[in-house]
């Protein structure tokens, strides 16, 4: 009887009721349209990094620790024998979508027609392996990232960032859109005293410099690198294509190349690599892959370790934490908003019933009757709320989703397409709902307190 009598006060106050509504329901409706927002970045900038990492990375002990300032030592010596053993494993074979070694390198890079040269920073990979890797989509979120543009029949070519084709004249010559050649530097004098570093080079590599550049395979790099032996090591490449990366500094000194070349310009005939990248068609799954990964890998003696993608590149903790504690503010002051605006709603009902409640108390009714007569027709506002909060945000992110907007997070240097994932998180969904039924019952507490202690014959004889 409490619930008709709440519903007989909100349509007896229908223009109040409905301005309260319909505050909850758009304080519901930022919540959950930023909620979904939040859930498209954490799938959609997750499966990024996936695509182009995997879930699970191996690496020798200590890497991440100590590898980048002695990379020699830190190797993966054999990578094709810890490939064959995890490929043997059934179980990993089930679950194991793409497993392919990476090396990392850097050196000197220097483009022939243009004379300029600079510092890289660059990756060797095996091209099928890598743009099948970029096919994955685990949690069907649409994201799109380029194939890596390199050809698995052609080992000589190579994929720079845009800044890197900036830095060595290639705008031009690659047709870069949004893309300018430096002006081209004055020939300096050699004096006399500059040493000579020509003897460092070998014959066989001198040789290679001087051949005839093949215009038909585009303009070709050469790179300079140290073996592992410390001696100079040079090879060239001819550059394909340019493509952006997230990082400035990373685009501006990238290249990527076939992973044979990349071994050979290091180690020489040495089956070695930095990484072993590992994808998995289920990502729920994870955890219990590495898990059974690390397992096998210490029970053969092999000083390797398994780590999340997440674990050797923080970033992507780091834009869904910046992202969740901006949700949690934005909340924050949503909800203080509808705390003040049910506040004053029941305020204002109470004083309008002032004989009212004065006439059911003297009738017997205890004051917990009271209490829970305005509470209900609080929380009957905060349900009607939910409800309008639905229905607003299933309209507003149904026309958001089919404006196909874009934007490009910090990690991605590809923009990802706005896909408000709502009903795709039932949890965060279901916390909003629940948090928006707290506040309309919490907001009310007061006001209907002080209700419940008002004085009866004061209350009747109220004017």
């Amino acid at each position: 009887m409490i619930w008709l009598i709440a519903l007989r006060n909100l349509l007896k106050n229908s223009h109040r009721s409905i301005i309260t509504i319909t505050s909850i329901g758009i304080g519901g409706l930022a919540m959950m349209l930023f909620g979904g927002f939040i859930t498209s970045i954490y799938f959609g900038v997750q499966t990024g990094l996936i695509q182009d990492q995997g879930q699970l990375q191996i690496y020798q002990q200590g890497y991440l620790k100590y590898g980048s300032a002695d990379p020699d030592n830190y190797t993966i010596n054999d990578y094709q024998a810890v490939i064959t053993l995890l490929q043997s494993d059934p179980q990993l074979k089930r679950q194991i979508s793409v497993i392919t070694p990476q090396i990392s390198l850097a050196g000197i890079a220097g483009i022939t027609e243009t004379g300029n040269s600079k510092t890289f920073i660059g990756r060797g990979i095996q091209p099928e392996e890598a743009d099948k890797m970029r096919l994955w989509d685990g949690w069907n979120v649409k994201v799109s990232t380029p194939p890596t543009g390199l050809n698995r029949d052609q080992h000589d070519e190579a994929i720079v960032g845009v800044g890197m084709a900036r830095q060595l004249g290639l705008c031009k010559q690659l047709n870069i859109v949004d893309c300018e050649d430096p002006p081209r530097l004055q020939a300096k004098v050699i004096s006399e005293e500059q040493i000579d570093v020509s003897d460092l080079v070998s014959i066989e590599d001198k040789a290679q410099l001087n051949q005839q550049t093949d215009k038909r395979k585009g303009h070709q790099l050469n790179l300079l690198a140290a073996s592992t032996e410390g001696a100079p090591n040079i090879m060239s490449v001819y550059v394909k294509q340019a493509q952006s990366q997230a990082q400035r500094s990373l685009d501006n000194a990238y290249v990527m190349v076939h992973f044979d070349l990349a071994r050979e310009l290091l180690y020489g005939d040495q089956p070695r690599s930095t990484v072993i990248l590992v994808q998995i068609h289920d990502p729920n799954q994870a955890e219990q892959v590495k898990q059974h990964i690390q397992q096998i890998l210490d029970t053969n003696n092999m000083s390797l370790e398994i780590l999340h993608f997440n674990e050797v590149d923080p970033s992507f903790d780091r834009v869904f934490n910046m992202f969740s504690f901006i949700f949690g503010v934005v909340s924050l002051f949503l909800g203080i908003v509808i705390i003040f605006t049910i506040t004053n709603t029941i305020n204002l009902t109470v004083m309008e019933r002032v004989n009212e409640i004065g006439t059911i108390r003297a009738m017997g009714f205890r004051r917990s009757f009271i209490m829970r007569m305005f509470l209900s027709e609080s929380a009957l506002m905060g349900l009607f709320g939910i409800l309008a909060s639905l229905a607003f945000t299933l309209i507003v992110s149904t026309i958001i989703n089919n404006m196909n907007l874009s934007w490009t997070p910090p990690s991605n240097a590809t923009p990802l397409t706005i896909n408000l994932m709502i009903l795709e998180n039932p949890p965060l969904l279901l916390s909003i709902m629940g948090f928006l039924f707290t506040l309309s019952v919490f907001a009310a507490i007061w006001p209907t307190y002080k209700a419940s202690r008002m004085n009866i014959i004061s209350a009747i004889h109220h004017v």
